[in-house]
């Protein structure tokens, strides 16, 4: 296994342990060298897709590097920016795929963090036009948000179709997330309800790709949301990764003050170590996921410190 870090350029070889041998030589304060990223840290904030699993199955040595650091007291967090389950779904996908009992707080997507963000400010009678899936619906609904929107999944429209359009009173925000049945329809209001109603115009995240089980390639959120930013000539407030704002989430129901001891560790340059970075925090990219090696060389603008090739890699 080899750990590179951008900061020092060394790199390191490091010796295969158990996990239960790398417990002990914790508890006794025995650290070999290249223990160092474990011993390093009290916080591990983890992305989810590409990191601890791929579709339905784990990553290879997932359960085991998680129940690890558990064990060893370290604060585990999952940080996603995939919109299309509730917290109660997630802690369900946790224990089937990974056999790990969670609690609520130790799971954030950028669904939850949209839903938070404008249930603070949303007013009685106010609402939020919703470009999502069912998933983020139920987000919405979990939080006491009310939303319209998902009424448009069976129009048809054209142009002459919106002449006499009356736009719902009461819609202070247009949220954006990915929607497999993004249409024409949805398009044209959200860009009404911002362009003519001063609507805000937010969005779980920018991410252009999806990965789908680490083999093809898919478009992502980033993509279904770019003809309405463009037409509107205006980018939305992103609040899912790489925005900081689910860092300071999580930094008000966990003690993460000392940024110095926590690390992101993720498999997008884009969105997981930009988050890092953007958060004030250390950051280790995963290469099984979406970013490869071919893709780690030319992109030079995005240092993550640590680069290593999967999970497992961080007890090795």
């Amino acid at each position: 296994m080899q750990i590179v870090s951008f900061s020092s350029q060394n790199i390191k070889i490091s010796t295969i342990y158990s996990v239960e041998f790398v417990i002990q030589l914790i508890e006794y304060d025995l650290i070999p060298t290249d223990m160092n990223i474990v011993h390093s840290y009290d916080a591990f904030l983890f992305d989810c897709d590409g990191v601890v699993w791929r579709g339905n199955d784990q990553v290879p040595g997932a359960s085991e590097v998680l129940k690890c650091l558990i064990s060893l007291k370290k604060t585990v967090i999952f940080v996603t920016n995939n919109t299309s389950k509730t917290r109660t779904v997630y802690r369900k996908t946790f224990k089937s795929i990974l056999d790990l009992d969670l609690s609520e707080n130790q799971i954030y997507s950028a669904g939850i963090a949209a839903a938070l963000y404008v249930k603070q400010s949303l007013k009685q009678g106010e609402k939020v036009f919703l470009i999502g899936s069912m998933g983020l619906s139920e987000i919405m609904e979990e939080n006491d948000v009310e939303y319209i929107g998902q009424d448009c999944v069976l129009e048809g429209s054209y142009f002459t179709d919106f002449l006499d359009f009356v736009p719902e009173n009461g819609i202070k925000y247009v949220v954006g997330a990915f929607d497999g049945y993004f249409n024409y329809s949805k398009m044209a209001k959200a860009f009404i309800y911002i362009k003519e109603c001063g609507a805000e115009y937010i969005a779980t995240n920018l991410d252009m790709n999806h990965s789908l089980n680490n083999s093809r390639m898919l478009p992502g959120t980033g993509a279904v949301l770019e003809g309405l930013s463009q037409s509107l000539g205006v980018q939305p407030k992103v609040l899912g990764k790489p925005s900081s704002l689910m860092f300071d989430m999580m930094c008000s129901d966990h003690d993460l003050e000392n940024k110095g001891r926590v690390l992101m560790i993720g498999d997008s340059l884009q969105s997981d170590i930009q988050f890092g970075i953007n958060s004030g925090i250390d950051t280790a990219l995963v290469l099984s996921g979406i970013t490869s090696k071919d893709t780690l060389l030319r992109e030079t603008s995005i240092k993550p410190t640590f680069v290593i090739n999967n999970i497992l890699d961080l007890l090795k």
